[in-house]
């Protein structure tokens, strides 16, 4: 896009300086896309340790119904603040340009946020009594509104964050907020919150953290002129229905298993959903880095194919191995983590995997079509898949059960991926769709499942022992597979290293 749509010198007047007392000049090409990903997916590993031992304990304590309620409403919270985390899109875009006026940008989200909060608590309220029996949680509207205010504050500071680059810094600040969150979560359950002391743990730890992302920012807000907003609302005015359409599109199958079937079986979906949840952490901090830095480059009129290309290689590093894992040993892992009520959970753990790796791929692509100031197409895209999740998932919903719902996901985002890919190759013809890279990895994928389908035939899971040597078995095998076969991978494993001032013989 052009600068043209950006305001101010890139410095608010009487900024100076860096820190919460000034105006931070870090931009997203100061900083290594691949060392603020590999420090991003060292965070986001620890946040899965703290997010997973507390699915597990949650999962146990409550149960299906309890736990699950829990989901519905926080889902019922995502869809809620969808126009929020629009702004807070447009607010990225802008702010990662060139000659962004960021005091005045973030000055506009604060508004916004402010703002959203009230509208959507006292929408809340009206709604009260359908909130307590979509969710069966008696104290949802309060919840709500608690959660809404905590998240409509945190996001947006984070998204401006990471606009600046500082990828890993914000995805520390928010591992620290996941570790704060477990422990409260599990002081308020215990002490008699049931399902809602999940709320109230999360809302605290996340109102916690937000003076934390704050002086990352390092810009003072000032009150936007009328130049700013509307620079900021070219971009919202797409990024806002968008967010909307691709939360919905995200959450699509929880709400319509909790509308068509039972909040049991959105149990059995979560529990599958949170052992994929590692497929994304490579993807989905490399996409946020990569937004900022199209976004930036073009705004300067440099190239970017060199970005999305790297960026579609290794995007998918983890989700690879664990389809191929899913594939050989899908129900001993369900059972061991989860329990023989979560048995069921077994067959979606299969096809969730086969999403993630989909999704792990459109994501770059995503983002970079917002980096290319492009949301219209983004919003498209959105729409027709969402059109199409909808019609095709409660068909099946109702013809074959929890099932059809992964299977409609699967083809909606098949759809999403190859109508988004074909956008970024017209926009950026020399970028690669299909690096070699990826093929290297799917190939050590496939390595990797019959290594761990043989060990299986000798080693049968009865214990966390016996799972974790399976799962050691396959990544060792991935790992070395990829370390022997591909040069690329050798030189970008110690590129990263390098970046983060380590040194190995490889």
């Amino acid at each position: 896009m052009s600068s043209d749509d950006s305001t101010g010198d890139g410095q608010a007047a009487g900024d100076e300086g860096s820190g919460p007392d000034g105006d931070d000049e870090t931009t997203a090409a100061d900083v290594s896309l691949g060392g603020e990903t590999a420090k991003a997916t060292v965070a986001k590993f620890l946040m899965a340790a703290a997010g997973f031992a507390g699915s597990i304990f949650f999962a146990r304590y409550l149960g299906p119904v309890a736990f699950g309620g829990f989901y519905l409403l926080f889902s019922v919270v995502k869809l809620s603040d969808r126009p929020l985390a629009g702004v807070s899109k447009a607010g990225k875009k802008r702010f990662s340009e060139a000659d962004a006026d960021r005091s005045e940008i973030l000055g506009t989200q604060l508004l916004a946020s402010l703002a959203w909060a009230l509208l959507a608590s006292a929408v809340a309220v009206a709604a009260a009594d359908w909130l307590r029996s979509y969710t069966g949680l008696p104290s949802a509207p309060l919840l709500f509104a608690v959660l809404l205010i905590a998240v409509g504050l945190f996001e947006p500071l984070d998204k401006l964050v990471k606009a600046r680059g500082k990828v890993g810094a914000a995805t520390w600040a928010d591992a620290v907020r996941s570790y704060l969150t477990l422990p409260l979560q599990v002081g308020f359950v215990l002490a008699g919150f049931g399902a809602a002391g999940m709320a109230y743990g999360l809302s605290a730890a996340t109102l916690t953290m937000v003076p934390v992302m704050w002086w990352l920012l390092g810009t003072r807000p000032t009150f936007p002129d009328r130049e700013t907003v509307a620079s900021v609302w070219r971009f919202a005015r797409y990024s806002i229905p968008q967010t909307f359409l691709g939360k919905a599109y995200a959450d699509f199958d929880r709400v319509i298993l909790g509308l068509l079937l039972a909040p049991g079986a959105v149990g059995l979906y979560v529990v599958a959903a949170q052992l994929t949840m590692p497929a994304m952490f490579v993807a989905a901090v490399a996409a946020e880095g990569l937004m900022a830095r199209v976004s930036h480059s073009h705004s300067r009129g440099e190239a970017v194919a060199g970005d999305v290309t790297n960026t579609l290689s290794f995007a998918s590093l983890l989700s690879v191995p664990i389809f191929f894992g899913a594939l050989a040993i899908a129900r001993p892992i369900v059972v061991t983590v989860y329990g023989g009520e979560y048995a069921a959970a077994a067959t979606l753990l299969i096809g969730l995997a086969l999403y993630q790796i989909l999704r792990t791929q459109r994501a770059p692509l995503s983002r970079t079509l917002g980096g290319l100031d492009r949301p219209n197409l983004n919003l498209w895209i959105a729409a027709v898949t969402l059109a199409f999740n909808v019609v095709v998932g409660v068909w099946l919903v109702l013809r074959v059960g929890v099932v059809g719902v992964v299977v409609a996901t699967v083809l909606a985002e098949s759809l999403q991926y190859l109508a988004t890919a074909a956008l970024v190759k017209r926009a950026v013809p020399e970028v690669s769709l299909l690096p070699r890279a990826l093929l290297e990895q799917v190939a050590a994928g496939a390595v990797m499942f019959v290594a761990v389908s043989l060990v299986h035939t000798v080693v049968a899971v009865r214990s966390w022992f016996d799972l974790g040597v399976l799962l050691g078995v396959g990544g060792v095998v991935y790992f070395a597979v990829l370390l022997a076969a591909s040069g690329r991978f050798r030189v970008t494993v110690r590129s990263v290293l390098e970046d983060l001032g380590i040194t190995l013989p490889i």
